[in-house]
């Protein structure tokens, strides 16, 4: 080594392992602190959000389970399948020792009314001790959840036993069991009419026995009750399964309404889609449905009809004439027949359909486009009202002089002072006697007459334009409104995003001025029509954030995409020198 490599090497930095932890804490101290104030406020400030995202993407089922985050779903290649073992919860305010202790009794109880309990149709089809493990785990955690807590907290082992040995009921223990053991249940095909008959065309025993098994790896056999079990395995490949069945039309084709198939899903995802054949006629369904939950359900396909047009939820799914569009309806009394395909879903499928299937159903159970455009409209005109109002009355204020301008702009902050409830009924009879109850004009003509914080934050901003501008202008012959145009609103750009993003938040979240002065719901915009979804859908919480999260989206995007020019303009920095 020569002494120049010598010499670097020498003077070269060396990192003592010892040294990193001392350099992070003088970090932390000095500039690490403030980032952890802000990581932490953003994180709660998003956590709403990321709530609201979280329960749009859940099942029912999982939203009564109070399951924390979505599930992700699996592929499920064979049916019936036995669902996952439960996890013991242990109740709230429940001593951990004395539920440890009544772990092994509670377990002995647990087994042995699973044991003696009905098995449900199917059972044989999936492994028994596997079946039994997961119902006795779920019955005792239903057990104890339902057990008085004085009960527990008296740490009494016999009071605690018997009171256990209480729950082990025949129905519950049943009832374990069947919600364990994941099937496909169909339970009835139905026909209803435009003169609001309806014909069954089979019960689930008929499913079983008079439908057939056109391809695909499945068959049909009896299940508890009046319901068909499909039996099925996707394992082989991904052909998809297609039930067939023939029937007399109950009534003449054109009468149809709805055809409605009733079923208890197996929580599979895989996708239901329908095809019925009429003579020369076949309709098809316009979009797929997803075998979600293991509850029951019911699936409606229903072919155009005046419904249509209607503002009701759209919770259907349409059928659509692909073939002999040219061909009479048939009569009553002819021969159909309708097909269900059942298409495999892989995970990513399944999931993508858990992800669109709330949303999906948002869409559906509003008018929700006819909202949007009713949005759009309010947002742009509010937007441009409020950005030429509070442009051009600040420029009078902040850049001509002119007797009483004072005690003008005083007076308009001092509007700033009056609550919006004070004027609410003045502002509503005025709006009225004008005849624009049941219109869009009173939530956005206020708006072109000016709105004192945006005059304000305006004439703030226009004040530090340097004078020599407009002397400038008017050298080259502007006159005032030119000098507006020109030169002093290309100052305020800044600003004008501020109003901006401001006025479009107001406009896009107002709820009360739409509720007080609209009737018509063809009129209603987003926040409005979504608050009618709430009130048809009032149990459906995972629907509703759907909504919300749609109406919640485009505020964010805005937001973020010009918070530069919102900062600024907030900040009212100009132009300086």
């Amino acid at each position: 080594m020569t002494k120049v490599e010598t010499a670097i090497g020498n003077a070269a930095p060396t990192l003592h392992p010892r040294r990193i932890p001392g350099r992070f804490a003088r970090w932390v101290v000095e500039k690490g602190w403030a980032h952890l104030v802000l990581l932490t406020g953003s994180a709660i400030f998003l956590f709403p959000f990321v709530w609201m995202v979280g329960t749009s993407l859940k099942t029912d089922d999982e939203l009564a389970s109070d399951s924390s985050v979505p599930q992700i779903p699996v592929f499920q290649a064979k049916s019936p399948y036995l669902r996952e073992t439960p996890a013991l919860a242990e109740p709230a305010e429940v001593d951990a020792a004395v539920w440890k202790k009544m772990l092994p009794a509670m377990h002995a109880a647990s087994e042995k009314a699973i044991t003696a309990a009905t098995r449900p149709a199917g059972a044989d089809l999936v492994d028994r001790a596997g079946l039994d493990r997961a119902a006795a785990a779920l019955l005792i955690n239903t057990a104890a959840a339902r057990m008085n807590r004085e009960i527990w907290q008296s740490g009494n082992v016999d009071k605690i036993t018997a009171a256990f040995d209480a729950e082990m009921s025949p129905a519950a223990a049943a009832n374990a069991l069947d919600d364990r053991l994941a099937r496909l249940e169909l339970k009835s095909l139905q026909w209803r009419s435009l003169d609001v008959r309806i014909f069954r065309l089979f019960t689930g025993r008929e499913i079983a026995t008079q439908w057939k098994v056109e391809s695909g790896a499945a068959k049909l056999i009896p299940g508890d009750g009046d319901a068909a079990i499909l039996q099925y395995d996707f394992t082989a490949g991904d052909t998809p399964l297609v039930l067939t069945a023939d029937f007399n039309l109950p009534v003449a084709e054109s009468k149809l309404h709805k055809l409605i198939l009733s079923y208890r899903g197996d929580d599979s995802w895989h996708a239901l889609a329908a095809t019925m054949q009429t003579g020369p006629r076949r309709w098809s369904s316009d979009r797929t449905t997803y075998i979600a939950q293991h509850r029951a359900g019911s699936v409606l396909f229903q072919p155009p009809t005046f419904e249509d047009d209607t503002f009701k939820p759209k919770i259907w799914v349409p059928l659509s004439l692909v073939a002999g569009a040219n061909s009479a309806p048939e009569p009553q009394g002819a021969r159909a027949t309708v097909r269900f395909t059942l298409s495999p879903s892989h995970t990513a499928q399944a999931v993508a359909g858990k992800v669109r299937r709330n949303y999906e159903r948002a869409f559906l159970s509003v008018p929700f486009w006819m909202y949007v455009r009713n949005s759009i409209a309010l947002v742009a005109l509010t937007m441009v009202g409020a950005l030429l109002s509070a442009a051009f009355v600040a420029y009078a204020f902040a850049r001509l002089n002119w007797p009483g301008r004072g005690v003008a702009f005083l007076l308009l902050l001092a509007t700033m002072m009056l609550p919006g409830q004070v004027t609410m009924i003045p502002q509503f009879m005025i709006w009225k006697q004008l005849g624009w109850y049941n219109t869009l004009n009173p939530l956005w003509v206020p708006a072109w007459f000016g709105t004192a914080f945006f005059i304000f934050l305006m004439t703030q901003h226009m004040r530090t334009i340097p004078r020599e501008l407009e002397e400038a202008a008017r050298l080259d012959g502007l006159n005032a409104v030119q000098t507006w145009w020109y030169i002093i609103l290309p100052q305020v750009k800044p600003t004008l995003a501020a109003i901006a993003i401001m006025s479009f938040m107001g406009a896009w979240n107002e709820f009360m001025g739409p509720l007080i002065y609209l009737r018509d719901q063809g009129k209603f915009p987003l926040s409005l029509g979504l608050f009618g979804m709430r009130i048809d859908q009032g149990g459906d919480w995972t629907l509703i954030m759907a909504g919300n999260v749609l109406m919640t989206l485009p505020v964010i995007i805005i937001f973020f995409a010009f918070q530069r020019y919102f900062i600024q303009g907030m900040t009212m920095s100009g132009m300086k020198g």
